[in-house]
């Protein structure tokens, strides 16, 4: 009896104080070495009718895409939605052959901004870092559905970063998105 005793009380332990731990503004970051120049990679992260090309998000369900703004930069704006969920991917900075950030909104609670950059690694080869960060749960409690949502993000980016490296490297460059 006391050893049961004992095994709640770490259980409570650590459901209780472990949250305390994990971060307030979580942040993920995934990378991927791609053998193409940036100016051939760029086209397929500025704009977002190329997105449903290599993210992940398109492989597990069908998803309902509509676009406003420019075609491609800042201000470009990409209204989705899917079963059971909507949001809104705006790009906010362009920075050609260099960077993108973005924000995108899930519903009208969950804000997070991101940004995709591009860097020279050698010759015809482009390191991709693709990061993201939100306002974690203020309970924290809560913020076990931040942890969650890092392991589900941080799988969505690395598959959409492999992704993104055979399309750039098996493709001529993209000029035109393809529609």
């Amino acid at each position: 009896m006391k050893s049961i005793r004992i095994r709640l009380g770490l259980l409570a332990l650590t459901v209780g104080v472990a949250p305390l731990f994990l971060p307030r503004r979580p942040r993920i970051a995934r990378r991927v070495l791609i053998r193409a120049d940036a100016a051939h990679i760029f086209p397929l992260i500025n704009d977002l009718r190329n997105w449903p090309r290599w993210t992940a998000w398109n492989q597990r369900q069908e998803i309902e895409y509509h676009y406003d703004g420019p075609a491609a930069g800042a201000g470009a704006t990409q209204h989705w939605r899917s079963r059971g969920h909507a949001g809104v991917l705006h790009v906010t900075q362009s920075h050609e052959g260099e960077r993108i950030a973005y924000t995108l909104m899930m519903g009208d609670r969950w804000l997070l901004e991101g940004a995709i950059s591009l860097e020279a690694a050698a010759p015809h080869q482009t390191r991709v870092l693709w990061i993201s960060r939100w306002q974690g749960a203020a309970l924290p409690w809560a913020r076990y559905r931040d942890l969650m949502m890092m392991v589900w993000l941080g799988h969505d980016f690395s598959t959409g970063l492999e992704n993104l490296r055979k399309l750039a490297e098996t493709t001529a460059p993209v000029l035109e998105p393809v529609n």
